[in-house]
């Protein structure tokens, strides 16, 4: 059976149309990427810090505040509970990349 120049035509909208779609998607895509590289590159300053803030907190306990200054009252509650929670944050975000991957991959395990 002959293809008609209509029906061609129809086809390509709807071949374009979905380009259309997809390339739209790959931005968004990309633009999300984006943020998880972001985040990472936020957690691993946060993470600096904290073993800056833990560093000098374990040369005051070793030799007082001659040699640091002394941790405030509240720091090592805070340092923990900002601790825990990159913990959680971290395993979130890297199990995403990590399905992004295997789907790279071509796998289907998450």
């Amino acid at each position: 059976m002959p293809t008609t120049d209509e029906t061609m035509h129809s086809e390509h909208l709807s071949q374009a149309q979905d380009h259309f779609r997809w390339r739209r998607e790959h931005l968004e895509a990309l633009a999300t990427l984006k943020r998880a590289e972001a985040a990472l590159m936020l957690h691993e300053a946060r993470i600096v810090g904290h073993e800056a803030e833990i560093a000098r907190h374990e040369e005051q306990i070793a030799h007082g505040t001659a040699h640091a200054a002394a941790v405030d009252a509240g720091d090592h509650a805070r340092m923990a509970h900002d601790h825990a929670h990159g913990a959680e944050h971290h395993v979130g975000l890297l199990q995403a990349i990590k399905a992004v991957a295997a789907q790279l991959d071509g796998e289907t395990r998450t």
